[in-house]
């Protein structure tokens, strides 16, 4: 990453003109592009669900004509009078001595007809229970069981009995010998009892049976893949018939389970292996059929293959055409620059005349200008350095003398101390020693910042210094939290209010004062206060003090460039606003300096400027 950056700095502006435009442009095309794939995505989706749920659809509605037909001959059958006198017949052994029975005693010519006309009605029986002998019919070649004890010893007649007169549906398999000796074809039968009035007495078992060819017909028509399957449930969700080449366990599945509540991937039966199926219904009449499509869930590549290729044109064909138009752009605002680079190349060679032509006001004319601006301002410092140059080495010298100076005086204070010492003026030495100490940290070598242990020792000598001219009129105290007593602040921040606290307080004459200096950590603020119980100040005096220049309202009490107003602008520019500063006062009551600024204040390596790196 950091080789791209650094590529990508070195290339010329034409080329970041263009490489931006790319960065910019490229992503905003390509969520256009998005957008675009996926709405027609969306679309594409659901047509594809309408063109699927519309094949159900119409599958659905043929299935009903069939069942509804064969539904409608199965009901007129049970409750054709003719029919029911056969049923309720005492004299079954006179009926059965007609050998045409049921054409004699019953519609059967009618009902052949009918089975002739729809085609796809292949088998009809009807087996009386009081011992008349059965009617049985068939077009394709099908043998029938006569004996109607046979036929109760079924499954089929058991469930037909407890469906109390409705009729159901079943799926007759080829060679099933259940209703037939020898069946021919695959069939699917609706099977009846029908019932005297009371639904108590059984009085004859109907079956109506229409080959599966009919209903696989239909279903291959609404079946588009060899991986499609098409299952017809009864009302129950009980398979009736499964139409496809789809796995054989999915379709176990479905007998099994059923169809799913709502259209989901099968995730109970084989794990993972048949996630990813989706499923099309359609209910089937009043009865509760329901046809069942199901196919592998279509992935949305299936979808894409077919519309991305548009959106990727587009793209493609916008950034192309892009390209001619961002080398006329970039040579436009490009050029102009290289030619403020030529100038400043010979200017750099020592050519001091160079004057580029404005030809514009907007930036790249600005940059012209202010290039034309500037060689007449180094030339006129060049002329200038010399002077500037002379005037830096005073200034050196006069730093070099004022270090100097104080080192000097300390080192007189020392020899002095010592004299004093070896002499016996134990008094005399112990005020220079003071006197000394209290210089070498006032000039802490140098240092702007110094820790908070090092302000207390200052002001800790400075005291004891006055404490020898006041005597038993003055009394102090210094009291710092060990918590902050590492931390940094700036050198003689707290001393000014000290020296104020000592000059004023002695202003009431003979009368004894005390100086308490307290420090403490507030959450991320060092809490300074300086409180004294001398003379005091009037609410104009106070006033006056940040008005005005604080040597005019300590007059004749001079405190230097660390007065009042001096320490607050040290403060304002080591910190910021981030510091407190507040001074409260009484007439004869006394003076109380507060001072709090910040925790984990380190010096930066620029100048007197600081970096707050509270934590």
């Amino acid at each position: 990453m950091g080789k791209i950056r650094e590529k990508i700095r070195n290339m010329s502006i034409r080329k970041k003109i263009i490489l931006y435009t790319y960065l910019v442009v490229t992503p905003i095309l390509l969520i256009i592009c998005i957008c675009v794939t996926g709405y027609r995505y969306m679309t594409t989706k659901e047509e594809y669900e309408e063109i699927q749920s519309g094949s159900v659809s119409s599958l659905a509605a043929s299935l009903d004509i069939i069942r509804q037909d064969v539904h409608s001959l199965s009901l007129n059958l049970a409750i054709n009078q003719q029919i029911q006198d056969i049923f309720t017949s005492s004299s079954a052994n006179r009926l059965n001595s007609d050998v045409q029975l049921w054409e004699h005693n019953a519609p059967v010519q009618f009902l052949e007809e009918i089975i002739a006309l729809k085609g796809y009605i292949k088998t009809v029986s009807i087996y009386p229970e009081n011992g008349v002998f059965a009617y049985l019919h068939c077009i394709d070649m099908t043998s029938y069981q006569t004996d109607i004890e046979k036929i109760r010893e079924t499954a089929l007649y058991e469930r037909a009995l407890k469906e109390r007169g409705h009729g159901f549906w079943a799926y007759i398999g080829k060679g099933s010998s259940e209703l037939y000796q020898a069946n021919r074809g695959e069939k699917l039968v609706l099977c009846r009892e029908v019932f005297d009035l009371s639904k108590k007495e059984p009085l004859g078992f109907l079956t109506v049976g229409i080959s599966e060819d009919t209903i696989e017909g239909l279903c291959g028509n609404a079946i588009q893949g060899e991986d499609e399957t098409v299952v017809l449930f009864d009302h129950y969700g009980n398979k009736i018939i499964a139409y496809g080449r789809q796995d054989e366990k999915i379709r176990d599945y479905i007998e099994e389970k059923g169809i799913p509540k709502k259209a989901s991937a099968l995730t109970e039966y084989g794990g993972d292996s048949y996630k990813g199926l989706e499923f099309f219904w359609e209910g089937i009449g009043s009865e509760g059929w329901k046809v069942c499509k199901v196919m592998p869930a279509k992935g949305m590549w299936y979808f894409f293959k077919d519309i991305v290729y548009i959106p990727l044109v587009l793209l493609l064909g916008v950034s192309l055409g892009m390209l001619p138009l961002l080398l006329f752009v970039s040579n436009i605002i490009s050029k102009p620059l290289e030619n403020v680079c030529i100038a400043m190349g010979k200017f750099r060679q020592g050519d001091f005349h160079q004057k580029l032509e404005v030809q514009s006001e907007d930036e790249v004319g600005m940059v012209a200008s202010c290039f034309n601006q500037m060689v007449v301002d180094i030339d006129m410092l060049i002329h200038k350095n010399y002077i500037m140059v002379l005037k830096e080495r005073e200034s050196e010298l006069a730093v070099l003398q004022a270090q100097i100076n104080p080192h000097f005086l300390y080192n007189a204070l020392d020899s002095i101390y010592w004299q004093a010492t070896n002499v016996g003026d134990e008094e005399t030495a112990e005020s220079i020693y003071e006197l000394s100490q209290l210089f070498r940290l006032v000039l802490s070598q140098g240092k702007d910042w110094v820790t908070v242990a090092m302000e207390a020792e200052l002001l800790q000598r400075y005291l004891e210094i006055q404490k020898l001219r006041f005597g038993r009129l003055m009394d102090f105290e210094v009291n710092i939290q060990e918590e902050i007593l590492e931390e940094k602040i700036p050198k003689l921040i707290l001393q000014p209010f000290v020296e104020n606290a000592v000059i004023h307080g002695g202003e009431n004459g003979d009368k004894s004062y005390k100086i308490d200096i307290t420090g403490r950590l507030d959450g991320e603020y060092m809490h300074f206060e300086i409180r004294d119980t001398g003379a005091g100040m009037t609410p104009e005096q106070l006033r006056r003090i940040w008005e005005e220049d604080t040597s005019k309202v300590f007059a004749g009490q001079k405190v230097g460039r660390y007065a009042v107003k001096n320490v607050r602008e040290r403060l304002e520019l080591r910190y910021g606003k981030d510091f407190r500063l507040a001074i409260s006062s009484e007439i004869n009551q006394g003076t109380t300096v507060i001072v709090a600024v910040p925790v984990k204040i380190k010096e930066s390596n620029y100048g007197n400027q600081i970096v707050n790196s509270r934590r």
